[in-house]
């Protein structure tokens, strides 16, 4: 069995990582100030943390998370952060999931009442007791070791775009749960 790797955007962030709690994931979280509450947030929902991201510390924590996922556990990236731009693929997530040879399942979420705040994430909060659809790519496959990196980071990017789509139209009553 491949190693996995979960990715999903900043601002889509709070359902899929609130779902995969206690479920052996390890997260990469930023070293800055503000990565820290949500380290400590997340290490209460019993994720393990590794801490760098693409503006600090971040071969250091690349090569850890590698290695958790080797050692079968579930890695979680947070694919534009920590700075954007939004919805952009930064190079650290198809690096590591290369690099560990991993299958890569996109993740994100929409609620039909929402906040969404004025962040360069447009980080999203649903509303209590709003509808919310939690929505899981297909697995994207290895594409092997020799696979080109800027083509397999668009797939990904590609994928969650389409995913985050997905929900949005779920969300906006614009096509219905089967």
């Amino acid at each position: 069995m491949r190693p996995l790797l979960t990715i999903t955007w900043h601002g889509r962030m709070m359902v899929p990582v609130w779902f995969a709690r206690r479920k052996n994931f390890v997260a990469m979280i930023s070293q800055h100030r503000d990565g820290e509450m949500v380290a400590r947030l997340v290490q209460k929902l019993g994720y393990e943390t590794v801490r760098g991201s693409s503006t600090r510390g971040g071969s250091g924590a690349a090569k850890l998370m590698v290695e958790r996922l080797k050692n079968g556990q579930v890695g979680a990236m947070i694919c534009d952060g920590p700075k954007g731009p939004i919805y952009k693929m930064k190079p650290g997530t198809p690096y590591i999931a290369l690099t560990a040879g991993a299958e890569v399942i996109p993740a994100t979420f929409a609620g039909k009442s929402r906040w969404t705040f004025r962040s360069w994430d447009r980080f999203t909060v649903p509303k209590p007791f709003s509808r919310v659809f939690l929505l899981w790519g297909e697995p994207i496959p290895f594409p092997g070791e020799n696979a080109d990196v800027n083509k397999f980071s668009q797939k990904l990017e590609d994928a969650l775009n389409d995913l985050t789509a997905q929900a949005d139209a779920l969300a906006a009553g614009k096509v219905t749960v089967k």
